[in-house]
């Protein structure tokens, strides 16, 4: 039995490949964010590294997830294991990235509370004659999901999530206000920030109680 993709299905496909591309890239960033705001450490001037011989990782193994495929987890110059945890933290970005393509940029916004925000589906519609609104909806939606990943990889790893972590959700909210969304979603970012907060003083509470 033969499967051929239409036209507009395989520009679908190609899109949101492209945009799963993107959410690995951002997943892949997200994991310096969680190793170094921790420890006060700049997430953007120091090139991603080697944490056990400190060499810098070359462009061509710094491919999201295929990279650390490529180098069968190891750092190619010490050979110390690198965490998988890194690939993993990649392609669940990815995968994000790309089932919200089609969830709702393909669909126009169908899954939004209230419906479609466009009659016109598929990539080429929305994304290639761009629906700007449609598409900064799915901006913001993938920026929630970063900082939601960033801030669980921070509470898995038992550190205080920092302030401008937890401040980067009001401008969220701000986004929100100028997109805007229901306040339904704003409270939801809210509790985000207040549930991170709750977090970092349980954690003050109990560095206290260990140096006692």
């Amino acid at each position: 039995m033969e499967f051929r993709l239409s036209a507009n299905s395989l520009i679908d496909l190609i899109t949101a490949l492209w945009l799963g591309f993107v959410g690995a890239c951002i997943g892949s960033f997200l994991n310096v964010v969680a190793y170094r705001m921790p420890l006060g450490m700049s997430v953007i001037w120091k090139p991603s590294h080697c944490p056990k011989c400190n060499h810098a990782i070359r462009a061509y193994d710094n491919v999201p997830v295929l990279g650390w495929l490529w180098l069968k987890g190891k750092c190619r110059d010490c050979g110390e294991p690198i965490s998988p945890r890194y690939a993993i933290v990649e392609f669940l970005m990815g995968a994000a990235f790309f089932v919200l393509a089609y969830v709702e940029l393909f669909t126009g916004g169908a899954n939004l509370r209230g419906g479609p925000i466009t009659e016109f589906t598929g990539a080429m519609n929305n994304v290639w004659v761009p629906q700007w609104q449609l598409i900064g909806i799915y901006a913001y939606h993938g920026l929630c999901l970063a900082w939601l990943m960033s801030m669980v990889l921070i509470i898995i790893d038992r550190q205080q999530i920092p302030l401008k972590l937890i401040a980067f959700g009001a401008v969220l909210i701000v986004m929100l206000e100028l997109l805007e969304r229901p306040h339904v979603e704003a409270a939801g970012v809210c509790l985000l920030a207040l549930a991170a907060y709750l977090n970092n003083v349980r954690i003050a509470k109990f560095q206290s109680k260990s140096k006692r």
